[in-house]
C-alpha cells in the first residue's frame, strides 16, 4: 500500500512553521486592526464634521449694522428734556438744561428750567431761574421768572421773587423781597410835583391815591 510522505500534501509538500508562507496563510483578512489611539480618533472625527458642513452654513455672511448720521444728529433737537420729581422723592443739588420740571415730591437745589411746575405736594427750597413757572406748592428761595409766574389758590412763595408778569389766584400767597423785571421800586421813582404844587409822589402806582407808606407796600407787591 502506498504511503504518502510526510509532509505532502495532494496540492503540494505544506510549508513549513517557519516559512513565509505559513505566515502569510495565518493571517486572518477579518481580523480587526488594532486600537486607535483615543486622540486621533477624535481628531478624525472632527475632520470628517468638517468635511461634511454644508456650505451654505460655511459661507453664511456677516451681518453688520449701520447708524444713521443724520437721524443720530437730529434727535437732541427733536427730544424734550423732561424731569419729573414724583411725590415722596427727595432731590438735592443742581438741575440744568430742562425743557420742563415738574416736582411733586421735596427739591433743595439750584434750578435752570424752561418751564417749571410746583404741585400741591411739592416742596421746593433754593434759588430757580426759569422762564414760565406756575407754583401750587411751597417755594422758599431766589424765583427768578423772565416771563409770567403764576401762584394758584395752593401756592405759597416766600423770599425775593423777580417776575416778567405775575398772576395770583384767590387765595395764593407772595411774600418777601417782590419786584418786577425792568420795574422800578419805590426808593427809585423821582417825587413829581404838579403844576399845583402837591405832592403826587402819595398816589399808589395803581392809579388811586394813598399814604407814602401803602405806595411803598404797593411797589413791593408788583
Amino acid at each position: 500500500m502506498f504511503k504518502r510522505p510526510k509532509g505532502v500534501s495532494d496540492t503540494g509538500p505544506m510549508p513549513s512553521p517557519g516559512s513565509s508562507g505559513a505566515q502569510t496563510a495565518g493571517v486572518d483578512p477579518k481580523q480587526t486592526p488594532p486600537d486607535i489611539n483615543p486622540e486621533d480618533r477624535e481628531r478624525d472625527t472632527n475632520n470628517t464634521a468638517r468635511s461634511i458642513t454644508p456650505s451654505y452654513q460655511a459661507r453664511k455672511p456677516t451681518v453688520r449694522t449701520l447708524q444713521s448720521t443724520a437721524s443720530s444728529s437730529t434727535s437732541p433737537m427733536s427730544t424734550a428734556a423732561n424731569l419729573h420729581v414724583g411725590q415722596g422723592l427727595k432731590l438735592e443739588g443742581k438741575i440744568q438744561s430742562c425743557d420742563s420740571l415738574v416736582i411733586e415730591g421735596d427739591v433743595q437745589a439750584t434750578i435752570e428750567s424752561g418751564t417749571l411746575t410746583i404741585s400741591e405736594t411739592g416742596d421746593v427750597r433754593g434759588e430757580a431761574t426759569v422762564d414760565v413757572a406756575e407754583i401750587n406748592g411751597k417755594f422758599d428761595g431766589t424765583l427768578t421768572v423772565k416771563k409770567c409766574l403764576t401762584i394758584n389758590s395752593s401756592g405759597r412763595v416766600t423770599g425775593t421773587v423777580h417776575y416778567g408778569e405775575l398772576k395770583v389766584e384767590q387765595g395764593g400767597q407772595v411774600s418777601g423781597e417782590i419786584r418786577a423785571e425792568g420795574a422800578e421800586t419805590a426808593s427809585d421813582k423821582p417825587r413829581l410835583a404838579s403844576s399845583s404844587g402837591k405832592d403826587e409822589s402819595k398816589k399808589s402806582d395803581d392809579g388811586f391815591p394813598g399814604s407814602a407808606s401803602s405806595s411803598s407796600r404797593s411797589a413791593s407787591m408788583i
